[in-house]
């Protein structure tokens, strides 16, 4: 479970940045703000996927179907 929160966690922090990196941009519009921020972005996706999978594999091992309750 802890590793699942620590994706979250990530996951959290990456759009925390990636909005900080925005408000540069958004200010002062360059090469490296606009580097910054995409950046920022595809970490986001990185972690999104982690999290994606994470969810699913734990749906997968623990769901409850009609049948188990039998």
């Amino acid at each position: 479970m802890t590793d699942q929160n620590d994706t979250h966690d990530k996951l959290a922090e990456a759009y925390l940045e990636y909005f900080r990196a925005n408000e540069k941009f958004e200010q002062r519009n360059s090469v490296r703000t606009h580097r910054y921020v995409r950046k920022c972005l595809r970490d986001i996706r990185l972690f999104a996927k982690e999290r994606m999978d994470e969810i699913h594999d734990h749906h997968n091992t623990t769901r409850k179907t009609k049948t188990d309750s039998g």
